[in-house]
């Protein structure tokens, strides 16, 4: 085998020619004593590996110039490590295999940049998904539930797969359509401990669906409220498309005082118009992670929350609330998600002090009367950091007392220079920090920038008279 083509290995390897290693417009111009570096890939692809297992696959290196080429290649992700000497030297025509391990520890997508420890070479991008086996199966179109529930004979229905399998183990969906007309009793009640996964990579939207629609009356009842799914204590859902048939205050998931873990799935109302994507209610330990919400009105409603709460890294777009938070004392996070358009605001915190940091508000033009970003009453006092924001309105305080924007030893770090409109607006009497800000203007105009309806005042730096009005 050619020693420049890539070691065979488990998984997809996605070979683009790297013609930008000898474009002297990308690279350092080749005098006469100068390498050039060719790398065999850009990228590779592992696909789903289960966690704990090991692949290697690899790339080769090559001095197509002269001199000598010397770098140290190195991963940034924990998932992914080099195996072997990660050091390399080599004059002209030599070429050196880097072998690449993609060892995941948890479930979901997992990407790393390999760098070469040079300026001569392009990085090299990688990509996996983190699986896990699965103890049961369940496949809509080959399944019977008088099967053992095996992967070669899987069970058919999601209903049953929950009740026979039994607490503490991992049902595999396969992909399907998994709804009343298939034979499910909604909503499904997981057993302590089940971890339900469909279509991790694809979030249950791959090129089949792996679908659950449908919404039934929570055991115990909680009202008003429906759900597609409900949790069971330490239960994990992972890998679906949920849907309901739209009713006030349906949800796809619904956790009622129970850890849960929340991720790689779609929420959406595209043909079934969910209300609402999950509702924790009461306490526990709750992670939303990675998700798409494409609900018509809530994406994560914790309302009456006093537990632990991590959203991150999802996905909200269009809806009319992303997410609201209520509840004190509660551990509240929220970071790293990506709001895109929708409705009355962003994020709206109606009580409770959570950390919100690092989101990116894209919704030009919108927000415009509640803000990106609302603290509703006076109990309503997040810490607000490292935000993006691209709307109409920032954040609206209308009464909170001491929402934190940026202090004189941790500065708020928000990017306000997406902001037509007002990038604080103030509207209760408390005085209210936000240092260390990026503003529209150098510096922050008073009534434009900064708009105050009451009494109160905004402390925007740390010098005399650095503040609104």
């Amino acid at each position: 085998m050619d020693s420049r083509r890539l070691l065979t290995g488990i998984g997809f390897i996605a070979f683009l020619a790297l013609s930008a290693c000898s474009d002297d417009s990308q690279k350092p111009s080749a005098k006469d004593d100068d390498p050039v570096c060719a790398i065999s890939v850009t990228s590779i692809d592992y696909g789903s590996r289960e966690i704990g297992s090991d692949t290697d696959l690899s790339f080769d290196i090559e001095n197509i110039g002269t001199g000598t080429l010397s770098g140290t290649a190195a991963e940034a992700s924990g998932d992914f490590s080099i195996v072997g000497d990660p050091a390399f030297s080599l004059g002209e025509g030599e070429i050196r295999t880097i072998v690449v391990r993609f060892s995941p520890a948890s479930i979901g997508p997992k990407v790393c940049t390999v760098s070469m420890g040079t300026s001569f070479c392009d990085s090299v991008h990688c990509a996996g998904v983190g699986d896990m086996a699965g103890d049961y199966f369940v496949d809509a179109d080959a399944g019977l539930d008088t099967n053992p529930g095996t992967s070669g004979e899987p069970w058919r229905t999601i209903t049953h797969a929950i009740a026979a399998a039994g607490a503490n183990t991992v049902i595999r969906v396969l992909p399907g359509t998994y709804d009343a007309a298939h034979g499910e009793t909604f909503p499904l009640i997981l057993l302590e401990g089940q971890i339900l996964i469909g279509d991790i990579a694809g979030k249950g939207e791959g090129a089949e669906k792996t679908a659950i629609y449908g919404s039934g009356t929570l055991v115990p009842s909680q009202g008003s409220y429906t759900a597609a799914i409900q949790s069971g204590e330490g239960s994990t859902v992972a890998g679906f498309s949920i849907g309901a048939p739209y009713a006030a205050m349906t949800f796809g998931i619904f956790v009622n005082n129970d850890d849960m873990t929340v991720a790689h799935n779609t929420f959406t109302s595209e043909t079934t118009n969910l209300y609402g994507g999950v509702r924790p209610y009461n306490t526990g330990t709750v992670e939303v992670a990675d998700n798409d919400f494409r609900t018509s009105s809530y994406g994560v409603y914790a309302t009456n929350w006093f537990g632990t709460l991590v959203v991150e890294e999802n996905e909200f777009e269009n809806m009319s609330i992303p997410v609201d938070v209520s509840g004190i004392p509660s551990d509240v996070f929220i970071r790293g998600n990506r709001i895109v358009g929708g409705g009355q605001n962003g994020i709206q915190i109606q009580s409770g002090t959570p950390l919100i940091e690092n989101n990116v508000f894209d919704h030009p033009g919108g927000f415009a009367n509640y803000g990106a970003i609302r603290c509703q009453n006076e109990e309503a006092n997040p810490t607000i950091r490292g935000n993006t924001f691209i709307c109409a309105r920032g954040v609206r305080n209308d009464n909170g007392l001491s929402p934190d924007l940026g202090t004189a030893g941790d500065f708020g770090g928000n990017d306000f220079t997406g902001v037509t409109g007002a990038s604080v607006y103030h509207m209760g009497d408390a005085v209210l920090y936000a240092i260390g800000n990026i503003w529209p203007h150098a510096v922050p105009i008073c009534g434009t920038d900064i708009a105050i309806t009451s009494s109160g005042t905004v402390i925007w730096g740390t010098d005399a008279g650095e503040q609104c009005p």
